[in-house]
């Protein structure tokens, strides 16, 4: 139930109690920069006054705690936390993220509008404020076979269904397109800066005149900064600056120079990606304030990164201060440096206290059978045969946890006229199998850097059409693991001698977990504990080969349809002449 103006002026005036008083509070005022001693008066699900209020239905006493707002995330994939949506609103309410701005990029190039639909109604009635960001890139490009597409026609209709959730326009990724005045991507962005909606940017690395092009099409955010100089030119050209620290990418500390006096209301923080046993070990936002704090920033200055910066970026009129009129999502510290979130309110409950829930968080259903997106038959050995056509082969080279990958040549392994893997020079066979074809529509190359010595390893996570990518040592193996995800219908499998080794089902979307963070988290571990046996030597094997197929992000790339090099942007062959560059 919503809070009327006309009902809630008298609890502001002192005349009518309110339903909760929280008493002997250190409010951390986000306007002021100041610490006010005094009451909160709240009522229904909004904050009625500070001040000196003595009535309420509900009397809980602080002691002298510190109250600061519900915090905010303002940007992040929910489908890279391989939990459902309502399992990680659970996970992050716990650490005092109340509001939470989504891109359901992941799953809108797996299932198109009824993946985001899903994300959307699966979600209403949750206690956590989840909005999202319509994707603008559904398929990210045309060297992959993606499970759906989304234009500018599909966009009018879904934007007013779910006007308010809706924020605006997801992380425009194809900055050349618009740089270069490409009419379908200038399209999209026309149809939501219209409705006054915000337009998240992506754009790494690229400055000076091609930045300025860039912004001049209304996006407004960047959350790909890597150095302090590149944030510093971007936020110069009003750009609110989203400083990630996420799983992977961790951005915080080389970009908190950024922060001082003048800049600290056009910077906000984000997590991007970031995985349930990271949030559960270390935090989720309010990791990112402990972090700024503990490298010198002002733990006033770092709470309105995480709360009213964000919020009056988007446009979120009610949250991310303590203020009156303004919701009452609130978290309770005992001290600012340390931030452990003790106790966490929304819209006037508890609702966690010291890293756990205390209230029920019930999902809507979404049938099983609408999130099964694998239509592909299984695989077999053959399919996975390389006939030798010549003796040098192009390779792609893993760099451990990052989005980027290289490209080399190298001798091939051939045996009985097809290329193997050479498991002594680290070369190994790789391949991507279409999930949405009826028929088989896959492709195989070669990749160096797993460091595995037996077995294979499968995954259904493979950015950003997330078909199935895997990796092995030997065909049996690899067969094994690929069928073993498409029975499950998604997920990460590792394999040795044919025997499973351990296995993260993925139901929703190939995406996503039914389980609980804390199952999915412990599954994870076990994952890179078996990798490690195998012999990897990456931190995170099944998130290297996630990226493997992303073919938008350089060097060399492996989709269903072929070698990618995404410096040339075209197709290249596994096999090379003599001389020939990688």
């Amino acid at each position: 139930m919503g809070t009327n103006i006309i009902d809630i002026i008298p609890v502001a005036r002192g005349d009518r109690p309110a339903d909760v008083l929280l008493k002997n509070c250190k409010i951390v005022n986000v306007f002021s920069g100041e610490i006010e001693e005094a009451n909160l008066a709240l009522f229904k699900k909004r904050i009625a006054g500070i001040g000196d209020y003595e009535d309420g239905l509900e009397v809980i006493d602080l002691e002298g705690s510190y109250v600061v707002p519900g915090l905010i995330d303002a940007h992040l994939h929910i489908e890279s936390s391989m939990v459902s949506p309502v399992e990680f609103s659970k996970t992050i309410l716990a650490r005092g993220t109340t509001t939470a701005i989504a891109d359901p990029h992941e799953i809108a190039n797996v299932m198109g509008l009824s993946g985001i639909e899903y994300m959307i109604k699966s979600t209403e009635g949750v206690p956590v404020n989840l909005y999202i960001m319509i994707p603008s890139a559904v398929p990210a490009s045309a060297m992959e076979t993606s499970g759906a597409r989304i234009s500018v026609m599909d966009m009018i209709g879904f934007v007013e269904k779910f006007q308010n959730r809706v924020l605006g326009l997801g992380e425009v990724m194809n900055f050349p397109d618009v740089i270069n005045g490409d009419r379908d991507s200038i399209a999209k962005i026309e149809l939501i800066r219209h409705k006054y909606k915000k337009i998240d940017g992506h754009i790494p690395g690229v400055l000076g005149k091609p930045l300025n092009a860039y912004i001049c099409a209304f996006v407004r955010s960047e959350h790909e900064c890597t150095y302090v100089e590149e944030a510093r030119e971007k936020l110069s050209r009003g750009m609110q600056i989203l400083i990630r620290e996420g799983s992977v990418e961790r951005n915080l500390v080389a970009l908190l120079p950024l922060i001082n006096e003048k800049t600290y209301p056009f910077v906000s923080f984000c997590t991007d990606d970031k995985h349930p046993d990271d949030i559960i070990r270390e935090g989720h936002i309010d990791y990112n304030i402990r972090k700024a704090i503990e490298h010198g920033i002002d733990p006033i200055i770092a709470i309105r990164a995480a709360t009213i910066n964000t919020a009056r970026h988007y446009n979120l009129r009610s949250m991310g201060a303590i203020a009156p009129g303004y919701k009452a999502d609130l978290v309770v510290v005992d001290n600012l440096e340390s931030f452990n979130p003790r106790i966490v309110f929304k819209d006037s409950r508890i609702v966690a206290r010291d890293g756990r829930l205390v209230t029920d968080v019930i999902s809507k259903s979404f049938p099983q059978e609408r999130t099964n997106t694998f239509k592909c038959q299984k695989i077999c050995e053959d399919d996975l045969r390389v006939k030798a056509e010549g003796r040098k082969i192009r390779v792609i080279e893993l760099l451990g946890s990052e989005v980027l990958t290289g490209g080399t040549i190298a001798d091939a392994k051939i045996e009985n006229g097809c290329v193997v893997s050479d498991v002594d020079s680290d070369v190994l066979k790789l391949a991507s199998v279409c999930r949405y074809c009826e028929g088989k529509s896959m492709s195989v190359a070669f990749a160096k850097g797993s460091g595995l010595k037996k077995g294979a390893v499968a995954t259904s996570v493979g950015h950003d059409s997330h078909n199935l990518g895997v990796l092995g040592v030997n065909d049996s193996d690899m067969v094994c693991a690929a069928n073993r995800v498409i029975e499950m219908g998604g997920g990460l499998v590792s394999v040795v001698d044919g025997k499973i080794t351990s296995e993260l089902p993925l139901k929703i979307a190939g995406l996503m977990s039914d389980l609980t963070s804390r199952e999915v988290a412990e599954r994870l571990t076990e994952l890179k504990e078996a990798t490690k046996i195998m012999g990897s030597t990456l931190p995170d094997l099944f998130m290297t080969l996630s990226f493997v197929q992303l073919s938008v992000i350089p060097k060399l790339k492996l989709t269903n349809l072929g070698l990618v090099d995404v410096e040339k942007n075209d197709f290249v062959t596994l096999f090379v002449e003599e001389g020939e560059d990688a």
